[in-house]
């Protein structure tokens, strides 16, 4: 049985900017934002173990990341024993490593 992946509050706003913001520009980059972050999400669940951390971050911390498909961002999330919490989806060149005060 998979683990559940959960987001925090900042992540799930994070996501739902990016998607009013890819909107704006085309409505259909929405969905194609959306189903990129569902299949990010897949990979979390499927590749967490083989995961390192990410450059610049302490490997105690327990974080690890995945890139998103198509768009600059990418997944930040800590593997609990019983499911995957998403701290942040961060766009690759905006403020890096704000997140890592979120648990």
């Amino acid at each position: 049985m998979s683990k559940a992946v959960r987001l925090s509050r900042q992540a799930r706003d994070e996501v739902l900017e990016a998607a009013r913001r890819y909107a704006e520009q085309r409505a259909e980059l929405r969905a194609d934002f959306l189903a990129a972050v569902d299949e990010a999400l897949g990979r979390v669940v499927r590749y967490a173990p083989h995961l390192g951390s990410p450059p610049g971050v302490d490997p105690a911390l327990g974080v690890k990341r995945v890139f998103m498909k198509r768009f600059p961002y990418s997944v930040y999330f800590i593997e609990l024993p019983t499911r995957f919490r998403v701290l942040a989806f961060a766009h690759a060149s905006r403020r890096p490593q704000y997140w890592l005060g979120r648990r």
